[in-house]
């Protein structure tokens, strides 16, 4: 039997454009561990999240991670209004300023009430976004078969 590699979509609000300089090198790493990756900004527009077994979300976090905690309003309307999202396996990620808060609770809340199944979570500081970049691609090759 043919190998055939699992389809993950990373799905992100590029707002102020933090999530945007931690996706290329993320979706490399996956890349390296033979997933098929496939990347979509909620700025572009809807998306058909069926042909993917998981998704890696992103939400950028503002100031100290109090009032501007994730996910922001834009990625909580779309995620609402994806259908598919039952059955999904999903990994979060944040890109802070300096803080982040709540974020992971809020957004690992709203995908378990859509109906997807929480894999993992990072965060990543925009002043030293590499740090510790390998644990999203790490727990996606564990938990995502």
């Amino acid at each position: 039997m043919p190998f055939e590699p699992i389809r993950l979509l990373i799905l992100f609000d590029d707002a102020r454009g933090y999530c945007g300089r931690v996706v290329p090198r993320m979706k490399e790493l996956l890349e390296h561990r033979a997933f098929d990756v496939d990347v979509h900004r909620i700025q572009d527009g809807p998306v058909d999240i069926g042909p993917y077994k998981g998704l890696v979300i992103g939400s950028p976090c503002f100031g100290l991670g109090i009032k501007g905690v994730g996910p922001t309003p834009e990625l909580t309307a779309f995620l609402e209004d994806l259908n598919d999202l039952d059955e999904k396996k999903v990994a979060l990620f944040s890109v802070y300023e300096a803080g982040l808060g709540t974020t992971f609770d809020r957004m690992k809340g709203l995908v378990l009430s859509l109906g997807a199944e929480f894999v993992a979570a990072h965060g990543y500081w925009l002043l030293r976004p590499h740090h510790d970049e390998h644990v999203i691609p790490a727990e996606c090759m564990v938990r995502i078969r």
